[in-house]
């Protein structure tokens, strides 16, 4: 069974060195300069990869969540360096105001049929917000999204034929820029699941 993670996407901190151990520091030029996370850039650049080789048209900002599954294969140390693993499957949370927006659920071809999809939504369902919580499904995966409390939208609410005030605004445009009559998308809603 593979084991969800969420990724690193803090690539810089903001850490200036102390001048005060080190006197000859206080007129260097580079006491300025960010640290870098080398390891969090080597994990960014492969989930950019990942997305574009299966899910080209796919945006990543680093201001979103990220939970990936790598495939662990048996390390030649005692020490796994997760950086250096394969991912075989990845989803988005993305923030939207006070809303989250999930995206980009995705599994590499050669692992589907696994349910690592599942295992990624039950991964991040902590933290995730009832009735705040959203995401535009292709119709042939209602079925997966029902099973961890998504519930279908009424698609005349969000095109306009009815009131738009149960769905917020920002989601709504989202939805009418991503959907159309090439790639029809449902929008849902993550449901309470204790009702």
């Amino acid at each position: 069974m593979y084991q969800p993670t969420w990724l690193n996407t803090k690539i810089t901190a903001n850490h200036q060195p102390s001048t005060a151990t080190n006197p000859c520091a206080i007129n260097s030029p580079v006491t300025n300069i960010p640290a870098i996370n080398l390891p969090a850039i080597k994990q960014w650049s492969a989930i950019k990869l990942f997305y574009r080789q299966h899910m080209p048209y796919a945006r990543l900002a680093q201001k979103e969540s990220v939970a990936v599954i790598h495939h662990l294969s048996p390390p030649a140390t005692d020490e796994v360096d997760i950086s250096q693993q394969k991912i075989i499957a990845a989803v988005r949370v993305k923030s939207i105001g006070q809303y989250q927006l999930i995206n980009g659920l995705l599994v590499h071809p050669d692992y589907r049929g696994q349910q690592l999809s599942t295992q990624l939504l039950k991964f991040i369902a902590p933290k995730l917000t009832a009735k705040n919580c959203f995401l535009f499904a292709h119709p042939w995966l209602i079925g997966l999204y029902q099973q961890q409390h998504f519930i279908v939208i009424d698609q005349n609410v969000v095109i306009g034929q009815n009131d738009l005030s149960a769905i917020p605004a920002d989601i709504t445009q989202l939805y009418r820029r991503y959907h159309s009559e090439q790639r029809p998308l449902v929008l849902m809603q993550l449901n309470d699941p204790d009702k």
